[in-house]
């Protein structure tokens, strides 16, 4: 028999990267996220960053946090399912049901475990599920943790996604999921003409908005919304490690798939529930992005932070233009 941790012995790129001294992972931050940050004791400016609208520095977004941990302490201590459900859980569920415009949310520990979880539940032995092949790791991931079948499009290549639907079987169901900004190349989902040939074949449309959620979309709703067509995907998953400063993940869709899934989801079900500061960190953030569309209020927050960004279906590339006259592309 050969010895399972041979592998781990064995010379690999991380080895000739560390001898080089370019190794680019774990070095060790001395200070919260911010845009410039103390690494290895040197200043550096942060540029991998997910903190889109700078709320982990926020003074309220801090003082919900403190105040969570001393109501309601460090943890839930076990899962949603039996004594792992607060108030607040609900509180929230509520909330994003209600800024995303969907019948039903349920939140889960982690961004990635959200994946897991949705994809896993209704994408069951008789199914296929298709991806777009520069879909996060997290969607991979509940794909194969399902019993359905895989098949993948080239990257935004919508006559390789139809080919792939032509070839699904008319007694399988059929989810196609795709990221709604692309974590890596930044650019955003052919979300119109996804859910038009989802309509032609008779497939369920799923987004992934880790990097959409209060980045783009009306108020920061997302990618959906980006493109006025909330009512034709039918499921939104996002997270709150990004644009939201905490932790945690959530699905959002009618609320008989979300009954569903939070009766059938092992990754849901079997894993503790997401903690009270993270929470209470979340709440009320959604209405803060989306406030300044009251009237007489400031610009909202996603607004504020990228006043170029141009609402609608988009040009392949977004340029856009800050105050101080250089340019991104999105």
């Amino acid at each position: 028999m050969v010895d399972l941790f041979e592998k781990c012995r064995q010379r690999s790129r991380v080895d000739d990267a560390k001898d080089k001294g370019i190794y680019p992972y774990f070095h060790a931050l001395e200070t919260r996220q911010d845009c410039e940050v103390v690494m290895e004791g040197k200043r550096r400016i942060m540029l991998g960053s997910n903190n889109y609208l700078g709320l982990t520095t926020e003074p309220e977004v801090i003082e919900a946090g403190i105040k969570a941990l001393e109501q309601y302490g460090t943890g839930c201590s076990g899962s949603r399912f039996l004594n792992g459900t607060l108030r607040m859980h609900i509180e929230l569920e509520e909330e994003l049901a209600h800024f995303l415009g969907k019948e039903a949310v349920t939140t889960f520990s982690t961004g990635f475990q959200s994946n897991l979880g949705i994809i896993s539940a209704v994408v069951g032995r008789h199914d296929v599920v298709i991806c777009d092949r520069e879909n996060h790791a997290s969607i991979y991931d509940g794909c194969r943790l399902s019993f359905g079948k895989l098949m993948m499009y080239r990257h935004a290549d919508m006559e390789d996604l139809e080919a792939q639907l032509q070839k699904v079987p008319d007694t399988f169901g059929c989810l196609i999921v795709t990221d709604g900004i692309f974590s890596m190349g930044g650019d955003i989902a052919k979300l119109p003409e996804i859910c038009a040939l989802a309509k032609k074949y008779g497939a369920r449309v799923m987004v992934d908005d880790a990097h959409a959620l209060g980045v783009i979309g009306k108020g920061g709703r997302g990618s959906a919304s980006h493109f006025g067509l909330e009512d034709q995907v039918d499921i939104y998953m996002g997270t709150f490690s990004k644009s939201l400063a905490s932790l945690g993940g959530y699905m959002a869709a009618s609320r008989e798939v979300v009954e569903y899934v939070r009766h059938v989801s092992r990754p849901f079900i079997f894993s503790a529930s997401i903690t009270p500061s993270h929470l209470l960190q979340v709440a009320g953030l959604p209405r803060r992005i989306h406030g300044g569309l009251r009237a007489g209020g400031p610009a909202p927050r996603h607004q504020r932070l990228s006043p170029q960004v141009p609402e609608g279906p988009p040009h392949p590339h977004h340029r856009i233009r800050d105050p101080r006259g250089s340019h991104l592309y999105l």
